[in-house]
């Protein structure tokens, strides 16, 4: 069998999707890809289209700039080239039109290669990796396709991502034409008219966002598919750079939505026993909670102490575990913090590091 050429592919799929994707606008999809050529396609590949490429570049650049002093960025990786195509084939599963056209390949027959596809995609090595990965798909939920219902004095039809004829929309008065746009989100698309369960698809996006974990954490407060701790977000969070950005990336999502993604996650683990995975957890939640109680303490006045956790909800898990990590990382080390001001943060601490989790963790840890 003939050694794929992906070239071209890429050259396509850069313009009309990738840039797109990171810089803004309208995308278009490529028709499937697959497994076989998504794994062939070759890293540091020049962009057909300089200005275009430098474009994109730049628009990385300022992404990662929101996390990091980083001034510059190589060209796409192969594995990120084949994180690309996997996208586009996911987004493609979606449409109602796909089971016509690729009978001999079914919705769920491509997902189960996206799956496959993406268990070759190598994890990030480094928190560097990490970045540049985000820096491409930080914007993969803002991915939508707009549904448009037309309806006029002889019937009705609905478009799906595509634009009605000029022909159906003319003379709009006479013919009553009445014109309905509806954007649906990226997890909304399996529901939307498309022929791929809705479970199966939401769980190959859940596989792509562990392979890109700076993203998975960015987008930690989404509904769905619901934030999971994976090898990926566990091997990022480990070290002391990837838990900065992921504190960072956290800090810009809402506070209250974010503990309880949080929180439900990291009972999972205490669920599961995997005690090692929630020893590293449970630094980021200190660290998380250390710096709320800092910006809090410099507000100055009668300060409001972190909630405690009086419901045991998910959010007050996140708190209260939190807390005690903190309290733990502040005794060990200082934190880097004054007299008066560890003092002022450990009163903040207080309540939510002794209910619920924390409470629960100081029993088991003795003290």
């Amino acid at each position: 069998m003939a050694k794929p050429d992906p070239g071209p592919i890429q050259d396509v799929l850069f313009s009309t999707f990738l840039a797109p994707l990171v810089i803004g606008g309208p995308m278009h999809l490529h028709k499937p890809i697959g497994g076989l050529v998504a794994l062939a396609m070759e890293g540091d590949r020049p962009y057909p289209d300089p200005d275009l490429g430098s474009h994109m570049q730049l628009a990385r650049v300022r992404i990662a700039r929101a996390l990091a002093p980083v001034d510059r960025f190589e060209a796409p990786t192969s594995a990120e080239w084949a994180m690309t195509a996997v996208l586009n084939d996911l987004i493609q599963s979606t449409h109602p039109g796909f089971d016509a056209v690729f009978r001999r390949s079914s919705p769920a027959k491509l997902l189960t290669i996206l799956d496959e596809t993406l268990d070759r995609v190598p994890a990030c090595a480094t928190v560097g990796e990490a970045l540049s990965r985000h820096t491409l798909f930080s914007r993969v939920f803002d991915v939508t396709r707009t549904d448009v219902s037309l309806s006029w004095w002889t019937g009705k039809e609905t478009f799906l991502g595509t634009e009605p004829p000029a022909r159906l929309k003319a003379w709009p008065e006479i013919r009553r034409v009445n014109e309905t746009r509806l954007p649906r989100t990226l997890v909304e698309l399996p529901t939307g008219g498309g022929v791929v369960q809705s479970t199966s698809f939401l769980s190959t996006l859940n596989k792509f966002l562990q392979v890109t974990p700076l993203t998975d954490l960015a987008q930690a407060n989404r509904k769905e598919p619901a934030f999971q701790w994976s090898t990926g977000t566990l091997g990022l969070v480990a070290s002391r750079n990837g838990r900065t950005l992921a504190i960072r990336a956290l800090a810009n999502l809402p506070e209250g939505a974010t503990d309880d993604a949080l929180g439900a996650a990291t009972r999972l683990l205490v669920e599961r026993k995997a005690w090692q995975a929630l020893g590293i957890v449970l630094e980021l939640l200190g660290e998380r909670l250390l710096s709320r109680a800092v910006r809090i303490a410099s507000k100055g006045g009668d300060a409001t102490p972190i909630a405690e956790d009086k419901d045991g909800g998910a959010s007050g898990f996140t708190r209260s575990a939190g807390a005690f990590a903190a309290q733990r990382f502040i005794a060990t080390t200082g934190a880097g913090l004054g007299t008066e001001e560890r003092a002022r943060v450990l009163a903040l601490l207080g309540p939510a590091a002794g209910s619920g989790a924390g409470k629960a963790l100081a029993q088991l840890l003795g003290g």
